[in-house]
């Protein structure tokens, strides 16, 4: 049986295996030569003495096995992304740094593994499968971090945590996104946007949400129709910073323009609050009040 040194010097051609293919994945066919040879080398008779003991055998065996397992490991690691397994001769399971995803009965189960990597990885991995799938997973307000806050086409779906009720701040909490099955092969695309926690400064893609719905930065605050004075107030009390858009009504509907804080007067009426990101919100106010607005009632 090969020492650790004689172990070790076997493993360093992986180290040698460079990038020969679109998306820098090693070739397939040299890491599997050396994969090969390794194995060849361990099952040579000139090379292997036999064993004294029962118990040596068994521990020959192992770190054959623990070999093999470690060449597996670091052949995967070179390649990258892979299909996981087939079925019929259809890929059932793919994965790759920001997702896995899996065959289950009727459904692909899709476990969000870096919400934070590169959005492309997300469709791409849907994609392999067949899938129509397009996945944003996009930095939200509090309230809508692990909820669907777009979506457009497709079939019914389902979101959950992981493990269930887990923050999502905690690295071993993930998102889980379950898709039917049914729309494999079909030209149904099914879009949506996935929330996931902001990074600190960063903007939040659904600041339209009101910053006082339950768990948002303002929760359960009185903003819609009173004054600008009474509502910074109540921002500074929470500790919070304030942005400021101007409502301009218009024939249908109101438009929100930006504001400098200078421009605003404390007596001013304040229309609604959103959340902007992390520790900054926006009040949307009118000089005074204005009749086709709907404040909030108090």
């Amino acid at each position: 049986m090969k020492s650790i040194d004689e172990i070790n010097e076997l493993l360093k051609p992986l180290a040698r295996i460079g990038p020969d293919e679109a998306g820098e994945r090693a070739s397939g066919t040299r890491a599997q030569a050396l994969f090969t040879d390794i194995i060849a080398q361990e099952r040579d008779p000139a090379t292997t003495r036999a064993p004294r003991r029962l118990r040596t055998r068994h521990r020959a065996r192992r770190t054959l096995l623990g070999l093999a397992a470690s060449v597996v490991l670091a052949f995967g690691a070179v390649l990258g992304p892979s299909l996981l397994g087939y079925s019929g001769g259809t890929a059932i399971s793919y994965a790759n740094s920001a997702v896995e995803i899996r065959e289950e009965a009727d459904t692909y189960v899709a476990r969000i593994k870096d919400p934070y990597a590169d959005q492309r990885k997300f469709s791409e991995a849907f994609r392999a499968l067949g899938l129509n799938v397009e996945l944003k997973v996009i930095p939200v307000s509090p309230a809508s971090v692990g909820k669907i806050v777009r979506i457009q086409g497709g079939g019914p779906f389902w979101v959950r945590r992981e493990p269930e009720g887990c923050d999502l701040a905690d690295s071993d909490c993930f998102m889980v996104v379950t898709v039917p099955a049914a729309l494999k092969g079909t030209s149904d695309v099914m879009r949506f946007d996935l929330g996931r926690p902001a990074k600190p400064g960063e903007s939040y893609a659904n600041e339209w949400q009101s910053a006082t719905r339950t768990g948002e930065q303002l929760a359960g605050a009185k903003v819609s129709g009173q004054t600008v004075d009474d509502v910074l107030a109540e921002v500074r009390k929470r500790g919070l910073t304030a942005e400021f858009s101007l409502v301009s009504v218009d024939d249908g509907g109101y438009q929100l323009k930006p504001l400098a804080a200078d421009q605003v007067g404390a007596n001013w009426i304040v229309y609604n609050v959103a959340s902007v990101r992390p520790g900054v919100v926006r009040l949307q106010v009118t000089a005074e009040r204005e009749p086709a607005l709907e404040y909030e009632r108090d």
